[in-house]
């Protein structure tokens, strides 16, 4: 039985649903774009690690890290103003994930984080005006569609439709806190980016369902097929699917039978290491010192 609270998240999430399917779905621009200087999937993951340092070191929401991933790689998959060029240079390349970050912060978040102030945690490797004309350009190619759902939205509504008694505030606070961190992995991952934010905020909800410690087998089952019979989209889409190989192929041995047992889940969390990137300037000006500038500025 469907109450009102119930068709009031369902029409939430099926509105979220159908603004997510108006956007430019993004593709590996490593694979399909003429991309020189070294730059590959590793300079991606390299630079999602570093924003997610200066993130944590700023006390940012970590969802801002995944809008920022969002900006920069529909920006990168446009092919419009100079996102080409920006494949083609390691240090356009770095700026354009810097600008990305840069603007999710100040779109989303409550506190400012000044052009001056980025100028300082990048070391002067680059000017305001670098910034500000990225900034321009990647806001431009994008249409100014700056407004996104993130996967952890569409998770919290998946879970404000089981009652308390069938799933209580700390587990379903504990799930949450699971899935962020699954969300959190599949960001350095660029075939994550290629999905929909609702098929990643589901896959890795999935996944924090299989490890959880504190539900039984059959409590998982029972709330994943509740889930199943309220909400009006496929719960297992094709490209979630394609999903599974890459969540278990980064996933720990130790998880892989809690995922195993719940063969209806399927997914489990990703295990992501950190890669490193050559930059244009000097090494003060790498990843690392930028995040240790970060905590100074």
């Amino acid at each position: 039985m469907i109450n009102d609270n119930h068709a009031d998240i369902l029409a939430r999430l099926e509105a979220m649903r159908a603004q997510e399917d108006t956007m430019k779905r993004c593709f590996n621009y490593f694979e399909k774009n003429k991309v020189c200087d070294g730059l590959n999937e590793s300079s991606r993951q390299a630079m999602m690690t570093w924003i997610t340092q200066v993130q944590q070191t700023l006390s940012l929401s970590a969802e801002t890290v995944w809008i920022a991933a969002s900006f920069f790689d529909r920006y990168l998959s446009s092919g419009r103003g100079n996102s080409r060029e920006v494949l083609k240079s390691k240090c356009k390349f770095q700026l354009a994930a810097i600008t990305s970050f840069y603007t999710a912060v100040k779109i989303y978040e409550p506190v400012v984080l000044g052009v001056d102030m980025l100028v300082q945690i990048c070391r002067g490797t680059y000017a305001e005006s670098d910034i500000t004309s990225m900034e321009s350009d990647i806001l431009s190619a994008l249409d100014w569609r700056v407004s996104c759902h993130t996967p952890m939205e569409f998770a919290r509504h998946l879970l404000e439709l089981l009652p308390e008694e069938q799933l209580s505030a700390r587990d379903s606070e504990r799930l949450l806190e699971d899935c962020q961190k699954n969300v959190e992995d599949t960001v350095v991952d660029i075939h994550f980016s290629c999905l929909a934010p609702s098929t990643v905020g589901i896959n890795c909800l999935a996944s924090s369902f299989a490890n959880s410690q504190t539900l039984s087998l059959s409590e998982k089952k029972s709330m994943w097929t509740r889930l199943s019979e309220l909400i009006h989209f496929d719960l297992s889409p094709r490209e979630g699917m394609k999903s599974q190989g890459h969540l278990l192929s980064r996933t720990a041995p130790c998880k892989l039978n809690s995922a195993t047992k719940l063969a209806v889940l399927s997914q489990s969390s990703a295990a992501v290491s950190a890669y490193s990137i050559e930059v244009c300037a000097s090494s003060s000006a790498s990843p690392t010192c930028v995040a240790q500038t970060a905590r100074q500025a």
